[in-house]
């Protein structure tokens, strides 16, 4: 139990504690909008530690763990090659070379392989990427909008690369392959949404352009092939990245440049937030607490509500793997469950106006919001509908 809590009665202490969650989760999400979701949480887990564990080494060995640092050494990494790649313009050429194999219809797969590198603001970069193709185009500046924003995001509650899933397999203890098993109906349920915008675009097959595509994607491959070899996502980023510094002969001054870019203090912060916030849930047994105070509800839609709630309230990724799935780590270790919370943190960032991706692609493209919106539920209610028929089978069969 609670350190500073032993003194109460055992109806008294679920109380306390539930009461203490619910005042770290709102005082990150409100702070999340002015500081940063990073410096929020770490304050707010800092307030529940002292309430909970009070004052001393119980609280430091929270915070001070070994996995804290290797996670904050791979988002380095990812962000580093992301960033490598778009200094020397591999993704530049690969928007021209899809256009070029695939005719009007890669407006859709410029941003869906953009994807695969997570970079901040990363739909601004697609964006930017699509404007020549889309200058003299008739299907609209809403359309276009949500073309980019949602292919752009197919891969983020799947991609072992995005610092969302890096801290969802570190709260769960879960390999990446369990994790992917389990949430993998989310991004096939987007894709086969989203190919509903694309009607009326030509799709014109030429094989010119397709080396020049492969040329420019290859360091994400190679990242693949070696994570298959090494199981070890750190190894792989890093042979991937001395890949593309040989390759391409890259400058000590440009690789400084990309390397200043790439140290984010504001995500490194979250990761060492999120694990102490972690450690500090299972400590105080706060989750525990609050299941037994909850126990009336049906779980599942307990765990949906605050999910999408935390997601859509921040407008973050991160936000749900580091606020919501602490509390409900256990309720998710099972598959049908964790595919219901993924899905629904995640749907609940797609719709959210503080979206930084969102509402800068609705800037770049001069789109109107209201009519952006209509186009965004027409894709979000179907997926959230989907996602739950399939927590109902994972749940029946696994």
């Amino acid at each position: 139990m609670g350190d500073r809590l032993n003194f109460l009665s055992p109806e008294t202490f679920a109380i306390v504690q539930v009461l203490y969650l619910f005042v770290s989760i709102v005082l990150a999400l409100t702070l999340a909008r002015k500081i940063g979701i990073g410096l929020s949480l770490l304050i707010a887990s800092l307030i529940l530690g002292i309430l909970t564990l009070g004052i001393g080494w119980k609280l430091l060995t929270c915070f001070l763990q070994i996995q804290s640092f290797e996670i904050m050494l791979l988002v380095f990494l990812t962000y580093t090659l992301a960033n490598l790649m778009d200094k020397l313009g591999m993704l530049e050429k690969l928007s021209r070379s899809l256009e070029q194999s695939f005719g009007s219809i890669s407006i859709s797969l410029i941003p869906l392989l953009i994807g695969l590198i997570p970079m901040p603001a990363g739909a601004l970069v697609s964006a930017s990427m699509l404007s020549p193709l889309t200058k003299d185009s008739k299907i609209g500046p809403e359309r276009i909008t949500i073309i980019n924003y949602w292919f752009r995001h197919i891969w983020t509650p799947v991609w072992p690369l995005y610092p969302s899933v890096i801290i969802a397999l570190v709260v769960l203890g879960m390999q990446y392959e369990k994790y992917l098993l389990s949430t993998f109906p989310i991004a096939i349920v987007s894709f086969l949404l989203g190919l509903t915008l694309l009607k009326d675009l030509n799709f014109e097959f030429r094989a010119e352009g397709l080396k020049d595509a492969f040329i420019n994607i290859y360091p994400i491959l190679a990242l693949l092939l070696i994570y298959l070899i090494f199981r070890n996502l750190i190894v792989a980023v890093m042979v991937s990245i001395l890949i593309v510094i040989l390759h391409k002969k890259v400058c000590i001054e440009d690789l400084k440049l990309v390397i200043k870019k790439a140290f984010d203090l504001r995500i490194l912060a979250l990761v060492f937030a999120v694990i102490g916030y972690k450690n500090i849930i299972e400590f105080s047994k706060s989750a525990e607490a609050l299941y037994e105070e909850i126990s009336f509800m049906p779980v599942e839609l307990t765990a949906f509500v605050l999910f999408f709630l935390v997601g859509f309230s921040t407008g973050i990724e991160l936000s749900y793997s580091s606020i919501a799935l602490p509390i409900f780590r256990e309720f998710a270790e099972q598959p049908g469950n964790l595919l219901l919370a993924i899905s629904a943190g995640f749907f609940g960032v797609m719709l959210s106006p503080f979206h930084l991706c969102y509402a800068l692609t609705v800037e770049f493209f001069r789109a109107e919001l209201g009519k952006c919106y209509r186009i965004l539920l027409s894709l979000v209610v179907p997926a959230l509908i989907s996602s739950y028929i399939f927590h109902l089978l994972f749940s029946f069969f696994l």
